[in-house]
């Protein structure tokens, strides 16, 4: 059952609202987190946590947690072929994180939404926000709900949830991003790569392409397709 009002009221439970979500509970400031989805996503999505990230992180309690499970690499290449035109090097970062952290979207959410239930918070899910009326004392969040609509009154709403986001919309803020004029497949595959070290981005006639290794001997491709469909099936990747 959703509350009817809280301090702080925050709209998507992905990496970005959980992390809040996580630091309010911390904080003792009340807080209510609400997310569309039955139960959080079990795809990669993004995959790699920078240095600085790291640091913040260590605040709430996670970044230990998340570099048990992740994998650390200290190199970046561009690439033709198996030339090097540009490489860099992160482990001169001034950090004590002097890496990139390959690690999946999934994974990250889960370590974020277990963090924050021993902290003894909860997420409500199922919940999809659908208008938002602001006053001088704050904003009432209306929800689309299994049982019906409801809604819950915050002194602040925070936009955790996305590109699409009807809390930035509600507040009058622009996304000033562009679409990709090309179309990507990405997948997350068990393969021989002797880059094993390094996230490497290709030039081709083609297009680009990335690799990238993931833990658990995965690597992660990302190449232009066109017309690239929203799920591939098996005769497009055979």
């Amino acid at each position: 059952m959703l509350p009817h009002d809280t301090d702080v009221l925050i709209v998507g439970a992905g990496p970005t609202g959980l992390a809040l979500a996580v630091t309010l509970q911390q904080a003792g400031v009340a807080h209510v987190i609400v997310d569309r989805l039955a139960a959080g996503q079990n795809t990669s999505r993004a995959a790699v946590i920078h240095a600085h990230t790291l640091e913040v992180l260590e605040h709430i309690g996670v970044t230990d947690v998340l570099e048990q499970r992740g994998l650390p690499l200290t190199r970046f290449a561009l690439r033709e072929h198996d030339k090097a035109l540009l490489e860099l090097d992160f482990s001169m970062l001034p950090s004590r994180y002097a890496q990139i952290l390959m690690i999946p979207q999934d994974e990250t959410e889960a370590i974020l939404a277990q963090r924050l239930s021993s902290l003894g918070g909860t997420i409500y899910r199922g919940a999809s926000a659908t208008t938002i009326e602001p006053d001088a004392t704050g904003a009432v969040v209306h929800f689309d709900t299994p049982e019906g609509v409801k809604s819950i009154r915050a002194r602040y709403v925070v936009g955790g949830d996305g590109m699409h986001s009807v809390v930035r919309s509600a507040a009058g803020i622009t996304f000033d991003g562009e679409t990709y004029s090309e179309s990507f497949v990405l997948a997350d595959v068990h393969m021989d790569w002797a880059l094993s070290d390094e996230v490497s981005l290709f030039f081709s006639p083609e297009g680009m392409a990335v690799v990238a290794p993931l833990p658990g001997g995965r690597c992660r491709i990302v190449a232009p397709v066109e017309d690239a469909p929203e799920v591939p099936d098996v005769a497009l990747v055979q």
